[in-house]
């Protein structure tokens, strides 16, 4: 499975909810092979086996290091921005710096050190690349040069959506109550037809709904991994497609609450250029040692060491964000 019979070290952190695994080395030398590394990141993040998660990250230490993402289904993802966070966590910790910057494909990302929501929980910031309408960019096929505000025909009759790459493609539709039995199958429906279709590589589907105080709720169906408790590149896209269809100022700091915590994120304007932000927690959640071959034949042996006051924390702090989408009249499963 390995090119070593040595065990990997994991680390499982969250943030927002969203649980994202990182482990240090480049898959291609980590494993003997992309079926043998897909094999891994599928076992690993089963959640009807030993431990389970919505992503994990490969990264590579070093003056700029390097990182790869891949889906709980063990295809490859541009970012994901909760994982951004944590793994930015895990790198500013180790080189006992407040900022620093990490490549992950041909973007490079600020990370840095953000204000404590509460006792306990640790938070980071961290600066995206450039926020996109071109539906090239997305790619959603479409005779106009962007997608915005528009019928998707064969997904949903009523829902305008908006296609936007941050750089993982979204399609974002604001609502005015939000739906979850149609935000599924809303995903399904792009997943099932990605290759084809309106959307070729698929995309993130992401609901929007206003709340009181000018905040915001987003849920997003992942691409890759379905609904998850939070998707940092969702936020993003969403809050972005916030002021392009509204008169909220990009500048703006909103706050965007998920089931799985609560994030903040504003857009900096430089020419024609938007560049969002991601702000919110990075909570570690467990470190466990453990034989990959074993992982994925079913058998393995975790040795795990968890971080129990830190969980607690952050629950304590998430539950009056579940309390506030409730009084909004919110209903999520």
């Amino acid at each position: 499975m390995t090119r070593s019979n040595s065990p990997l070290r994991i680390l499982l952190a969250h943030g927002s909810g969203n649980e994202i695994f990182l482990v240090e080395g480049d898959p291609r030398r980590l494993f003997d092979g992309p079926e043998q590394a897909t094999a891994f990141v599928r076992a690993l993040n089963d959640r009807s086996g030993p431990l389970g998660g919505d992503g994990i990250y490969f990264f590579e230490d070093g003056e700029v290091p390097e990182a790869h993402f891949f889906n709980p289904d063990g295809t490859p993802a541009a970012l994901c921005g909760n994982g951004l966070r944590v793994l930015g966590r895990l790198l500013l910790e180790r080189h006992d710096r407040a900022e620093l910057t990490v490549r992950i494909g041909e973007n490079l990302f600020r990370i840095r050190s953000a204000p404590s929501p509460a006792p306990g929980v640790t938070s980071v910031a961290i600066d995206l690349p450039v926020v996109s309408t071109e539906a090239a960019r997305v790619p959603i096929v479409t005779p106009g040069r962007t997608f915005v505000e528009r019928v998707i025909p064969g997904l949903d009759s009523e829902l305008r959506f908006t296609a936007i790459a941050v750089p993982n493609p979204h399609i974002v539709a604001i609502v005015d109550d939000y739906d979850e039995d149609r935000l599924v199958d809303i995903g399904g429906r792009v997943e099932r037809e990605r290759g084809a279709g309106v959307l070729p590589a698929g995309a993130n589907v992401s609901f929007l709904q206003p709340l009181p105080g000018g905040e915001v709720f987003v849920r997003t169906f992942e691409r890759g991994a379905g609904l998850t408790p939070s998707c940092g590149s969702g936020v993003v896209a969403s809050r972005s497609v916030y002021s392009v269809l509204t008169d909220v100022p990009p500048e703006a700091r909103v706050t965007v609450r998920n089931i799985g915590g609560v994030a903040a994120s504003s857009i900096r304007v430089e020419g024609d250029a938007w560049l969002p932000l991601l702000e919110g927690n990075a909570t570690n959640v467990l470190q466990a040692d453990l034989l990959p071959a074993d992982l994925v034949a079913g058998r393995a042996e975790i040795d795990r060491v968890e971080f129990t006051d830190e969980t607690v924390a952050f629950d304590r702090l998430n539950q009056h964000n579940l309390t506030t989408l409730a009084a909004a009249g919110v209903k999520v499963r």
